[in-house]
């Protein structure tokens, strides 16, 4: 009998494995091996899909298209944007001049004043900043060596100390000078202070122009004026602890008597104070120009 012949037989009388039951487990290959086309996976992880779906709304502005050629993207400085603007959202004045930059101007001075400075290419050796009353007068000089900043804060004070006069005008001239003594001078446009608010020692001050509350030469408002009372109002209650005084100065004695009789009616109908903590005191000064007439508000 040939050897394949023999093979053949032994084949035929092997029996065949029995199939699994179909709900049994397979039986686990031996360890280190496994059958062909298997494929072995070691450890375990646990996999959670998240399928979600999620939903978005377009949105649609049918004026878009007018709104885009109402409001192009550019900016429109206006002399008068600010009034237009909340007024308790800027917290300081900015002065305006030819070099200084300045988009929002305040009816009232808070604080600093914030003085933009120019910038230069070459090298500045040393630098002023020179600012003058009407009169022309020096009354605050501010002197430093190096590049300027590109902005300062001037606190509304004189050399001496004093706060500036509410009503006045003040220019702004600033001077730059290189190692060899050659000055640059730049000078900027006066600037009117209509109203300061500011702390003298224990006491705050609200200054105001005359002519921002009243018509010249009357004890009658004028347009405009409830802002700016509603306005000094809010820094009462703001600062009040035992007493407010309200100043009138004016050249006239009626006159002062008079604005000072109103403004009291105006502050009572705004703040309720305790009987007594509000006083007025008018004040005049024979001769004194209109342009210097001024309200003071002191808050004790």
């Amino acid at each position: 009998m040939t050897a394949g012949l023999l093979l053949a037989l032994l084949l035929a009388q092997t029996p065949a494995p029995e199939a699994p039951p179909a709900d049994s487990e397979p039986a686990p290959a031996p360890a280190g091996e496994h059958g062909l086309g298997e494929e072995v996976i070691t450890g375990q992880v646990d996999v959670k899909i998240d399928d979600a779906n999620f939903l978005f709304t377009p949105q649609i502005n049918p004026f878009g298209p007018i709104e885009d050629l109402l409001t192009p993207e550019t900016y429109v400085f206006d002399g008068a944007l600010y009034r237009t603007v909340d007024s308790l959202t800027i917290p300081s004045q900015f002065v305006r001049s030819s070099y200084l930059r300045v988009p929002v101007q305040k009816d009232f001075t808070y604080g600093d004043i914030m003085v933009f400075l120019p910038t230069f290419e070459s090298r500045v050796a040393t630098w002023e900043l020179l600012i003058s009353n009407s009169l022309g007068e020096a009354v605050r000089r501010v002197r430093r060596d190096g590049q300027p900043p590109a902005m300062m804060s001037w606190d509304g004070r004189t050399d001496d100390g004093e706060a500036i006069v509410t009503g006045e005008s003040y220019s702004f001239t600033f001077n730059a000078y290189d190692a060899q003594g050659n000055q640059t001078r730049i000078p900027g446009e006066p600037q009117r202070i209509n109203g300061m608010v500011y702390q003298d020692g224990d006491e705050w001050v609200v200054s105001m122009a005359a002519d921002q509350v009243f018509q010249p030469g009357s004890a009658v408002l004028a347009d405009g004026s409830g802002a700016r009372l509603d306005e000094a109002a809010n820094i009462i209650k703001e600062h009040y602890r035992r007493e407010v005084v309200i100043y009138v100065y004016t050249e006239q004695e009626r006159i002062s008597a008079d604005r000072c009789a109103v403004l009291e009616a105006e502050t009572r109908g705004r703040v309720v104070l305790p009987d007594g903590a509000l006083k007025v005191a008018p004040r005049f000064i024979p001769g004194l120009q209109a342009k210097f007439s001024k309200i003071e508000i002191r808050i004790l």
